[in-house]
């Protein structure tokens, strides 16, 4: 899908990976209203990317997307999310029960079949899928729940009637606030502080927001695909894959798609 001239609703874009990717839509032509519980960080972002890409093109409005609607748009981009497995409830609101919220509410509206005009759907998920790790059991429950959810509903034979997309984005460890906050040993986001920081050490592990971004826009404009997993990786190594849920030997695997 091409950007230019379309609506685009984003959540979580006052920091970190939705202004980022805010900002390669807004580079592309698309007029974005995005939301976020952060008021103040909200306000300045939007002043900021209006300076540069025109009032008329950038909106923030203030908004818990645990409890959220909107009307009509093109392109829904459910990007929220947080890291703390001390309040584990919270993380499965924001991350999962969230982002299914969003995506049901941009699926009513978008689908053709009941007046709509079609759109694209993009949840945010984690390239830590792709991973075995121990030390963020309920951040990796919801991730992959909403790796289940997107592919199911793109699978859908309705679909193609209802004329809506569906896309899988999984950043990399990026170097956002939601990282730092949880590599602080006394925060008690992650279950073990040691392993999250070993693995967040690894040379070339962290990407940075520009670099996630424009990975994005890949998969933003990529036509099909519905129903894999575009995991992003650095040196444009990024690429689908698709969750086999049993194969041949009765184990379940992530295989690369050609």
């Amino acid at each position: 899908m091409d950007p230019c001239g379309k609506g685009v609703f984003l959540t979580g874009g006052a920091r970190g990976i939705g202004r980022g990717l805010m900002e390669a839509l807004l580079s592309k032509g698309a007029k974005v209203m995005f939301c976020d519980v952060r008021v103040e960080t909200g306000k300045a972002t939007e002043a900021e990317l209006q300076q540069k890409f025109g009032a008329d093109n950038v909106f923030f409005r203030e908004c818990d997307v645990t409890d959220s609607g909107f009307g009509a748009v093109d392109i829904c981009v459910n990007n929220a999310g947080i890291l703390d497995e001390s309040n584990w409830e919270k993380t499965i609101e924001v991350n999962l029960t969230a982002q299914i919220r969003g995506s049901q509410l941009a699926l009513d509206h978008m689908r053709r079949d009941r007046g709509g005009r079609g759109g694209l759907i993009i949840n945010t998920v984690s390239g830590i899928v792709a991973l075995s790790v121990h030390f963020c059991p309920v951040y990796m429950a919801t991730k992959h729940g909403m790796i289940g959810f997107m592919t199911s509903w793109a699978k859908n034979p309705k679909m193609k009637d209802m004329g809506v997309r569906w896309r899988c984005f999984c950043p990399a460890l990026t170097d956002t606030d939601l990282l730092k906050e949880a590599n602080d040993a006394d925060s008690g986001k992650v279950e073990d502080f040691n392993a999250y920081q070993a693995l967040c050490s690894v040379e070339g592990a962290v990407m940075s927001v520009d670099e996630t971004a424009q990975e994005f826009l890949k998969l933003f404009q990529d036509q099909d695909s519905d129903d894999a997993i575009f995991l992003v990786r650095h040196n444009g190594a990024s690429g689908y894959v698709r969750r086999q849920l049993v194969d041949s030997d009765g184990v379940s695997n992530i295989v690369t798609v050609d």
